[in-house]
């Protein structure tokens, strides 16, 4: 039988980069059946079959796209392994075969078994000076090119160990097991540590830096792209500036192993420290969230849903678009307000349904892409905690984010930028109005604010942009702006000394501004859309004072 020495000399390697080259194309297919599944098949399911016998179907189908998914990821962490240790041997099969070859150039002798020998001083006379220096030197010599094959050799044995101890991590058993039913999590928990069993390291994503986001992406390979995406979804799916397809992609595949932990698996392992009550209320938000996106999965062109970002925990957080930013000629974000939390996301769905519609009938043909914005924790109207509603705390932390999210939506962009439109509802405007007035400002082109109790300044010049294109709507009879505008949280943005400009409103109370039909959705669509809606006077503010903002 060859000896390791010789078998990693003459080892060629073609073999295992094919093999790991058929693992990528396993998982970059079962991903694509998978997205096919879910458009024409559970999406359609879930819009037009209820009952019993629905449910019960649904359940098997559903769970069929569970495992196709375990597919995707599991052959996508077999062909890391696979190609990382195929990398590890080639690089010890080179030294090996460097460290031959220049012994071999100084006249040692290299045996099968890869023993180094010295047939240049075997007749020397050993009892010579001079030639007991040149053995000396040799010698050292010899046990250099000794010391560097055994190193090789090393490190040969040591990738093909780790190679198999990550392998056998990703065996499929979890698919062949019927009473499974943690398989998705458990893909996700064997992934990771075979990427840990091979020395794999996290993307070095740019943080914080959407531009540097984007570019970083676009230098990556397709390939590293695919196997980014599906190894490491959570990472890929919370990074501001890559592309909202992709974002999607990794955060469906995140959301449906987090679902799939929260359901089955060892919350100690999964939730470190979490409080039954905590997990708890994370099964529930993920549930939610995820019912959501599977009722939209049949929802026709122009209308699809893209999940940006979430977090399950606590009143849950998700980011979602209708339509796709990367592509539209017209963004428009909505910062919903008060007591919003994952139970309320398909209401903010519906509003931003309602607006994009409207900004299409504005638009001239051109596409418009909606984003309902709960990336943060919305204040509670609690009479225990005024300050959490009262104040601009939760404004201010929630800025950077939302600065962050918009410069992502422009370094994702296709072709020329898009026109952005940010709006805010309720507590949502004093965001939008603490994201833009902090930092470098919110690279909004417009601004638009409804029910508004205040955006955090004294005056529309505040907000570094023009206040030409900073646009305020409220109803006679809503009560927030009635009884809350002007004290804690900034001036109103009515009145004629906060500046800017104020649009028609025809309708009531402080969640009307999306009744279908209403002049107040038309005009926020008309400025989603770029163009100028029907305006309404600055109202007098009855203050003598020039801003009655407590602040």
């Amino acid at each position: 039988m060859a000896s390791d020495f010789a078998r990693l000399l003459k080892q060629d390697f073609s073999d295992v980069e094919a093999s790991a080259t058929a693992w990528r194309k396993l998982s970059t297919t079962t991903d694509s059946l998978t997205s096919r599944h879910r458009s024409r098949v559970t999406g359609p399911l879930h819009h037009s079959w209820k009952g019993d016998d629905a449910d019960s179907a649904l359940y098997f189908l559903e769970d069929v796209e569970s495992r196709l998914g375990v597919v995707e990821t599991e052959a996508m962490a077999v062909a890391r392994v696979v190609d990382t240790t195929r990398v590890w041997m080639e690089n010890a099969q080179t030294a090996l075969r460097n460290a031959v070859r220049r012994a071999e150039q100084d006249h040692f002798e290299v045996d099968d078994d890869g023993w180094v020998t010295d047939p240049t001083t075997a007749d020397l006379p050993h009892q010579d000076p001079d030639a007991q220096q040149a053995i000396a030197d040799r010698n050292g010599l010899l046990g250099e090119y000794r010391a560097r094959i055994d190193e090789a050799l090393a490190d040969a044995r040591k990738a093909s160990d780790d190679g198999a101890k990550a392998l056998g991590r990703l065996n499929g058993d979890i698919l062949t097991d019927p009473f499974n039913h943690d398989a998705a999590s458990e893909s996700a928990d064997d992934t990771r540590r075979a990427m840990k069993d091979i020395g794999v390291q996290d993307p070095q994503i740019p943080k914080d830096d959407p531009k540097a986001a984007a570019a970083w992406w676009k230098a990556l390979s397709p390939e590293e792209r695919q196997e980014y995406t599906t190894l490491y979804p959570k990472q890929i799916g919370a990074t501001d500036g890559l592309p909202t397809d992709v974002r999607d992609d990794a955060n469906r595949t995140a959301l449906a192993q987090e679902l799939n932990a929260l359901q089955e698996g060892n919350y100690d392992e999964n939730f470190p420290g979490e409080s039954d009550e905590t997990v708890n209320q994370r099964l529930k938000n993920a549930e939610l969230l995820n019912d959501r996106l599977d009722a939209g999965d049949s929802a026709p062109k122009g209308k699809e849903l893209y999940l940006i970002g979430y977090d399950s925990k606590d009143d849950g957080r998700a980011i979602i678009a209708m339509g796709n930013p990367d592509t539209a000629d017209h963004t428009g974000i909505l910062v919903p307000g008060t007591n919003t939390d994952m139970e309320g996301v398909p209401g903010q769905l519906s509003r931003i349904d309602r607006l994009q519609s409207a900004a299409e009938r504005e638009a001239d043909g051109k596409s418009v892409a909606m984003v309902t914005w709960l990336g943060y924790d919305a204040p509670e109207a609690s009479a225990t905690d005024f300050n959490s509603v009262g104040g601009t705390g939760r404004a201010e932390e929630a800025a950077p984010d939302l600065r962050q999210f918009v410069a992502g939506t422009h370094a994702s962009h296709d072709g020329s930028p898009s026109h952005t439109t940010v709006l805010g509802h309720s507590y949502g405007s004093t965001v939008v109005g603490a994201a833009a007035a902090g930092g470098s400002g919110l690279g909004a082109d417009d601004v638009v604010v409804v029910g508004s109790p205040g955006m955090t300044v004294h005056e529309a010049s505040d907000l570094q942009m023009d206040p030409e294109h900073v646009w305020a709507g409220g109803a006679k009879d809503d009560p927030i702006i009635n009884n809350f505008a002007g004290l804690s949280l900034g001036d109103d943005p009515l009145y004629y000394t906060f500046g800017g400009n104020n649009f028609e409103v025809d309708t009531s109370g402080h969640s009307g501004y999306w009744d279908q039909g209403s002049h107040s959705l038309r005009n926020q669509g008309a400025i989603i859309a770029g163009k100028p809606p029907t305006e309404a006077p600055k109202e007098v503010n009855d203050d003598p004072e020039p801003g009655s903002f407590i602040g």
